[in-house]
């Protein structure tokens, strides 16, 4: 028996059809339906459109409703797919807040002791029951603001056998958790080198031992690599992104966050899906990136912006009004992590892209659904509602679409439907 929400006030789809993640102008097309409906069943959407071509729909292919949700008055959207996240790690780092707030800089932390290291202690210690079970809650949280497909990144175990570990938990929560969350698994290795080994040593352990064991055990989707100054530059990168190939990783890139040491070229000689953080890219880069996604038979490459660590670490915001003038198709995500935003709110990275980095509420709904899906490879699964996709699904109890960004810091989400299942409504987690 097929799953009705009928007559919804606006109905925001995210088309896409043709196949490119939306960019330019096609950034502002959030494929509009006032007094839609959708039809689901067994998981997939069926039908999303009018209230007329609904009636010749059921009609035509005899479709039989069993639940009807009422959509009057209620504004849907497509499940918030969140493309960046560390959302796997043990420990606590909040005294390292107030480090920041007293003036100490993210470098001079981490080199006393703090930061990422911090971190790593922290899950060596623990198992992966705790990891599993500390993450599940996290989980939940995302759920509660609406996240129903989430990226997952290793980088806090920084040795063969605690990366893996961290890939094995946030593969058996995608396998296991009960709501049916999309867990998307990126490893990255190279976030740090760790203490007591010397970076070319690291290098190889990377390479050759972490590598395999990922591959032999179908652990990870992307290859990621945290380019900036005093963790590892160009030169690193084309070490791991070429081994990482010959396994079938697809490269992913922290970079030009602090320093831009030449992430741009990294990401376009080895076809990377997104290029993420972006803080302090250059106009020649943005060109780079512009002229490279031009070109015929290339993917496009996604800039994946993160306004919570410009928030959280109180530093500068990434270029976003000339990234999508220049036709860069942008994405939005939290980077939730210990040390520089720990938030899985989804919508209050969304009302500081609104505020901060001046993107309409239609370019910041494509941002964290159907381009955010583009970043993950997912787009022919989920990031908008139309027929064929999962019915990653959410209903908001506000006015309009835009109501939003302008409603900031409340959440006014009334059901979160995944695969076609409630797994959140009125407040609960079910």
């Amino acid at each position: 028996m097929a799953l009705l929400i009928k007559d919804i006030r606006q109905l925001v789809t995210c088309r896409n059809d043709n196949g490119i993640p939306n960019s330019g102008k096609m950034q502002s097309g959030i494929g509009l339906i006032e007094n839609g409906n959708i039809i689901a069943d067994k998981g997939k959407i069926l039908y999303a459109g009018s209230a007329s071509g609904l009636k010749k729909f059921i009609s035509r292919n005899k479709i039989k409703i069993g639940n009807i949700i009422e959509g009057r008055n209620k504004i849907v959207t497509p499940g918030f797919v969140d493309s960046h996240t560390h959302f796997v790690f043990a420990g606590n780092r909040e005294n390292e807040y107030e480090m920041r707030l007293a003036g100490k800089s993210y470098q001079e932390i981490a080199s006393s002791g703090g930061g990422i290291i911090s971190t790593v202690n922290a899950v060596r210690k623990s198992s992966k029951r705790d990891l599993i079970k500390i993450s599940m809650k996290r989980l939940e949280k995302f759920i509660s603001y609406g996240t129903t497909t989430v990226e997952g990144k290793s980088g806090y175990g920084l040795d063969t056998e605690n990366e893996v570990k961290l890939l094995e938990v946030i593969n058996e929560l995608n396998c296991e958790n009960k709501y049916g969350l999309d867990i998307i698994p990126t490893f990255l290795g190279a976030h740090s080198v760790p203490k007591g080994k010397k970076k070319i040593d690291y290098l190889e352990e990377i390479c050759f031992e972490m590598l395999p064991q990922i591959s032999r055990k179908k652990l990870a989707r992307f290859i990621d690599i945290f380019i900036e100054e005093n963790y590892f530059d160009k030169k690193d990168a084309g070490i791991i992104f070429s081994e990482g190939r010959k396994y079938g990783l697809i490269p992913k890139l922290h970079t030009d966050q602090f320093k831009s040491i030449g992430g741009t070229d990294v990401a376009i000689k080895y076809n990377a899906i997104s290029v993420d953080h972006l803080e302090v890219l250059k106009k020649r880069d943005i060109s780079k990136l512009a002229q490279y996604n031009s070109e015929p038979g290339n993917r496009k490459i996604t800039a994946t912006l993160l306004p919570g660590v410009s928030y959280f670490l109180d530093i500068k915001y990434q270029p976003a009004r000339e990234l999508i003038s220049s036709g860069i198709p942008v994405a939005l995500a939290t980077d939730f992590n210990p040390g520089s935003c720990m938030t899985e709110n989804l919508q209050i990275i969304m009302s500081l892209a609104s505020l901060k980095l001046k993107m309409s509420s239609e370019e910041i709904l494509n941002a964290v659904t159907i381009n955010a899906a583009f970043a993950l490879g997912m787009e022919e699964i989920t990031g908008s509602i139309e027929a064929g996709k999962q019915a990653d699904i959410l209903m908001f109890d506000m006015p309009s679409y835009k109501y939003l960004v302008y409603n900031f810091g409340v959440n006014n989400i009334e059901l979160v439907i995944k695969k076609g299942k409630i797994i959140y409504e009125n407040g609960k987690i079910l």
